[in-house]
């Protein structure tokens, strides 16, 4: 069942709320429609704040790391104005090895977070004596398909999947690890982990065998350090049966629950800066180099560009029908739980319309 307050299944109290919900959604995408105007056009004009006159609603939304191409939507979304024509003031937050984007959902510090889906299913499982339901709630999934992998040094005897067994491999702790794990129990392999962090040096340095990387990230900048690739042993997770959505967005319950317009209002602003980042790759490489700026973090334009390519690729999947853009596949969903399950990682799993409430509705 869908979100309840007092007692009434919050799905029958939007129903009984038709007229309003209606008019809500029509000024939204009137809204939104006019930002993406102004932002298609050669000279846009400055946002105009909702029709109804109200302050934007402030929204805390964190990524899942440092300023990339990986949220380059974002920033567009942002910086054209989008999400202020949708009556959003959203503020960005990025997340750091210190603290991922779930601990600063789960904390309250943010009203939204992107999130791999396979760590999404295993935040959002249900409490295990079974009373309640799970306090995450996807709003939609960005990436459709999986850029997560391993790279093994060939020269160190990795060319296959057993050879891990017993190797010092990195990978990331906490979020993105459960796919890994899954691939080592899958291959029944124990490897000595050790935690990656913002670089992949100690790979680079032999530090350890292998090392995790993401196709649109760290495998180009090994390329870029001058390491050919026919060094290097790739595992693609998708290449073993783990291949899953990665980023998707979500929010808690109680937000949820509370703010069921501005959860669609994100939605939509957030899809829109996507489409634009496809239609003007340069200016969101300007967006992002801008924002890692500000950050004082170094980034070159070739990297940026690179992952902004893999990346639209697998918001936009060639061959996929439009309407599956910002959409959670349950066939999908189901697979992964499976996996998870497989590997030990999951027990008790959230139903899938609790855990993506919002399917089904237009983008």
């Amino acid at each position: 069942m869908m979100f309840e307050r007092g007692g009434v299944p919050l799905a029958a109290a939007w129903r009984h709320r038709v007229s309003l919900s209606a008019i809500l959604a029509v000024v939204l995408l009137v809204a939104v429609r006019s930002a993406i105007a102004q932002a298609f056009a050669p000279a846009a004009s400055p946002p105009a704040l909702p029709a109804s006159g109200a302050p934007a609603a402030v929204v805390r939304l964190a990524l899942q790391w440092q300023p990339q191409s990986q949220f380059a939507g974002f920033y567009l979304a942002r910086d054209k104005g989008l999400y202020r024509a949708a009556g959003l003031d959203l503020r960005l937050l990025h997340a750091s090895v210190a603290q991922s984007s779930l601990d600063l959902l789960r904390t309250g510090s943010a009203d939204l977070a992107t999130l791999f889906l396979t760590d999404a299913i295993i935040a959002a499982r249900p409490p295990a004596d079974g009373a309640g339901r799970s306090e995450i709630v996807q709003v939609m999934q960005l990436v459709q398909r999986s850029n997560l992998m391993l790279l093994g040094w060939k020269e160190t005897g990795v060319s296959q999947a057993a050879d891990l067994d017993g190797k010092r491999v990195s990978y990331w702790q906490g979020g993105f690890s459960s796919a890994f794990q899954a691939f080592f129990a899958a291959n029944a392999v124990r490897p000595e982990p050790v935690p990656q962090y913002a670089s992949v040096n100690l790979f680079l340095n032999h530090g350890v065998a292998a090392c995790a990387a993401m196709e649109y990230n760290e495998y180009h900048r090994i390329w870029q350090a001058g390491i050919d690739s026919e060094r290097i042993t790739v595992f693609r997770m998708r290449d073993y049966g783990l291949g899953f959505p990665e980023d998707g967005l979500y929010t808690t319950l109680a937000w949820a629950s509370r703010n069921p317009e501005g959860v669609r209002a994100v939605r939509a602003a957030t899809l829109a800066g996507w489409d634009y980042a496809r239609a003007h790759p340069e200016e969101a490489l300007d967006a992002v180099l801008a924002e890692a700026r500000r950050a004082g973090l170094a980034a070159n334009r070739p990297h940026e560009r690179w992952m902004l390519s893999h990346i639209l690729d697998s918001i936009f999947v060639p061959g996929t029908a439009p309407t599956a853009m910002g959409r959670l596949d349950r066939n999908t969903f189901a697979s992964a739980v499976l996996a998870l399950r497989s590997a030990g990682l999951l027990d008790q799993a959230p139903e899938f319309a609790d855990f993506a409430p919002f399917e089904g509705e237009a983008p």
